[in-house]
């Protein structure tokens, strides 16, 4: 039993090895190089930057890598690619913005910090962090007892010891901590509070790897993805909703109430105020200083990052988009059953006698490439104008017969300008509501004058403009509509 426990935890842990992208960064060759560059830039105050900032950043290191020595030959922009492709960066879309943004995944996160720290290790055998184990412990201890008399007897012991405690403040019978002991107790909250930034992206990784797979549930004809859907039309999160999702809402809510935000900086500033808070280093102090705005900022990424997936699926579901998902996979899983039949008769590399003319995208060298001069393009000729010519009424029967013409819109477009004048021409009525169709409304107000109207001595111009936004005119016989007309073609 023994040695196979022994077994099954050597190949998981191999298997980790191979995946894991913060160990992968440890083994690299320039693997100091990439986590000192990438814990400058993303793993302190800053932890997500766009791409093209990034780059810069790491260029102008780089360049003062290669004065000292180092072999970094690749430009900023081929390292972030190789370590997007590798795990160690996620390269999103900005939340409000087109650009992307670069920053660490959970599992390099904990690689830098581990190896950043390694030169500087934090005591854990300290009083502080037992205090706190011990705390926690008898709390958990409380808060799970189910007897009434359990819980009363532990909530009686603290009051006793507050009781006890408030009677010596008031007599003035107590030591402040100082000193080593007190800085002993602030180093071991740095310690803690350092964890809590770098989760985030654990979090959010976590909160993808569901989205993902409710999607998937979703979209595949497996028995339970009933349940999913029918919980997302009742309106059920079921992100938000999930362990996971749970767990950073309790957290967010804490960090966003403005009560605990004030207590937390007013009781901050006065820890930092302390003669022995100078006993740290100063990169310490300024971590505690930004922890708690940074933490804000990170737990509202997150919290945006988590209402975009919620809405985001909730759209793919009421959509019906997942219908044509699921249409797609039962072809493409009916496709490789063929495949798999037609592989015992064929060998895959057999030659067909077919041809097949496969898309594809023409590749050329860059020296290929030529400057575009604007005066090649330039017209030099005289532009000729060419006078409107008469459209002839039986072409625009055909037209009519042709075209949807909204005659709803032209009528009640007829009927509010004799409403203001009384009477108006073709070309009038379009000077005061445009042809929304283009030539289709022209050609709905000559049938409704040949209906309605009276033709008079005379041609007009009339103008529209065309889909593609061509301005076009054209001469045409001249009807008038009156007040008299149209009521009577109504009749």
């Amino acid at each position: 039993m023994g040695t196979n426990g022994v077994v099954a935890d050597a190949l998981r842990l191999a298997r980790r090895v191979r995946e894991d992208a913060g160990l992968a960064l440890l083994r690299a060759d320039l693997g100091p190089m990439a986590a000192a560059v990438l814990n400058e830039h993303l793993g302190g105050e800053v932890r997500r930057r766009p791409v093209a900032e990034l780059h810069e950043l790491v260029d102008e290191d780089l360049a003062a890598l290669r004065a000292a020595g180092v072999d970094a030959s690749r430009t900023a922009r081929a390292y972030c690619d190789q370590w997007r492709r590798d795990g160690v960066l996620v390269r999103a879309p900005a939340p409000g913005a087109r650009a992307e943004t670069y920053e660490l995944s959970a599992s390099a996160e904990a690689a830098i910090r581990f190896l950043m720290h390694g030169d500087h290790p934090r005591a854990t055998v300290t009083r502080p962090r037992l205090d706190t184990v011990s705390t926690q412990i008898s709390r958990l201890a409380r808060d799970c007892d189910p007897t009434a008399a359990g819980r009363l007897h532990a909530l009686r012991a603290e009051r006793a010891a507050l009781d006890e405690e408030i009677a010596r403040a008031e007599a003035g019978d107590f030591v402040p901590v100082d000193g080593p002991e007190a800085a002993e107790r602030l180093t071991e909250i740095v310690s803690l509070a350092e964890e809590v930034p770098g989760d985030f992206a654990r979090v959010r990784a976590e909160i993808l790897a569901l989205s993902r797979s409710l999607r998937e549930r979703v979209v595949t004809l497996d028995s339970s993805r009933g349940e999913v859907l029918d919980d997302i039309f009742r309106g059920v999160d079921r992100i938000e909703s999930s362990e996971a999702g749970r767990s950073f809402l309790s957290f967010h809510q804490l960090l966003t109430d403005p009560d605990s935000c004030a207590r937390l900086d007013e009781d901050l500033e006065s820890i930092l105020d302390r003669d022995f808070a100078t006993r740290l280093e100063d990169a310490d102090l300024r971590f505690l200083r930004c922890w708690r705005p940074a933490l804000t900022r990170e737990s509202t990424a997150v919290r945006r990052t988590m209402t975009g997936l919620s809405r985001s699926l909730d759209r793919f579901v009421r959509s019906r988009a997942f219908e044509a998902h699921r249409r797609l996979g039962a072809e493409l899983a009916e496709a490789q059953g063929l495949a798999a039949r037609l592989a015992a008769q064929a060998a895959p590399q057999a030659r067909l006698d077919l041809d097949l003319e496969l898309t594809s995208v023409p590749l050329t060298s860059i020296g290929a490439w030529r400057l575009r001069n604007p005066a090649d393009t330039a017209v030099v000729e005289e532009i000729t104008v060419h006078e409107p010519t008469a459209l002839d009424l039986e072409e625009v029967r055909r037209i009519v017969r042709a075209s949807e013409i909204d005659l709803v819109e032209l009528t009640d477009a007829v009927g509010a300008v004799l409403a203001e004048r009384g009477a108006a021409t073709v070309g009038e009525i379009l000077g005061e509501h445009p042809a929304t169709q283009g030539l289709a409304s022209v050609v709905g107000l000559l049938l409704l004058a040949r209906r309605q109207g009276q033709e008079v001595a005379g041609n007009e111009t009339v103008a529209w403009t065309t889909s593609g936004g061509a301005e076009r005119s054209a001469r045409i016989p001249r009807f008038l509509f009156t007040d008299r007309t149209t009521k009577s073609g109504d009749a």
